[in-house]
């Protein structure tokens, strides 16, 4: 698995024409089926009286949620070519749908391949990203004469805080940590406090990554 991936920003939406078709490429974030589904149905709405959406995503870190579909275009020339365009970028957790309005004019099979690649390669380059982690859940609850070791390991390795609660005895810190460092960081909290340090874990979860 990928700990570390790249991922789409904020959506953006591009337009190129080709022989006099239109060929509109809407690039979105989506972490989930769903949220690519719905967002999916969105813009067929807004172009409801277009001639093809052709779409393709990936999702998750280990990017094996993925699906593409060619919405009545020849088999192979549009839904494949998306997400080509996607995975060439090594992007995931990415939604790009590529609405076409025809021209009149017959592409054929290799020209009609070239124009749905192409609006998706555009449209992605044109997209900003981020890094995204995906990451395990951590949380360590000390007594406060423990702080100083606990935040010299958080602040030597790295480790982001997603919150922090203070109790009358204790300080409770969640922290986001890579699943390849969470036994090594658990053995450093435990020795730093002599097992004073009370660790749990909590939810794997995709987050962003700075």
């Amino acid at each position: 698995m990928d700990e570390i991936y790249r991922s789409i920003a904020t959506a953006t939406s591009v337009q190129i024409k080709v022989e006099g078709s239109r060929f509109i490429a809407d690039v979105m974030p989506s972490v989930s089926e769903e949220e690519a589904r719905t967002r999916l149905e969105a813009v067929r709405k807004q172009y409801f009286d277009a001639t093809h959406h052709c779409f393709a995503y990936i999702i998750g870190a280990e990017r094996t949620i993925s699906r593409y579909s060619d919405d009545g275009e020849p088999s192979g020339t549009a839904g494949v070519k998306i997400h080509a365009a996607i995975h060439a970028k090594g992007l995931s957790d990415t939604l790009v749908i590529v609405t076409r309005y025809f021209g009149g004019t017959k592409l054929g099979v290799g020209g009609l391949g070239r124009a749905y690649f192409e609006s998706a390669e555009h449209g992605i380059a044109l997209a900003p990203t981020i890094q995204k982690a995906m990451v395990q859940e951590l949380r360590v609850t000390f007594p406060f004469s423990e702080t100083n070791p606990i935040m010299n390991i958080i602040t030597s390795q790295k480790l982001k805080i997603a919150a922090t609660e203070y109790t009358h005895e204790h300080t409770n810190i969640t922290l986001y940590v890579l699943p390849s460092l969470l036994n090594s960081v658990s053995v450093l909290f435990t020795n730093a406090t002599r097992g004073a340090a009370g660790l749990e874990r909590g939810a794997v979860r995709s987050v962003v990554w700075k």
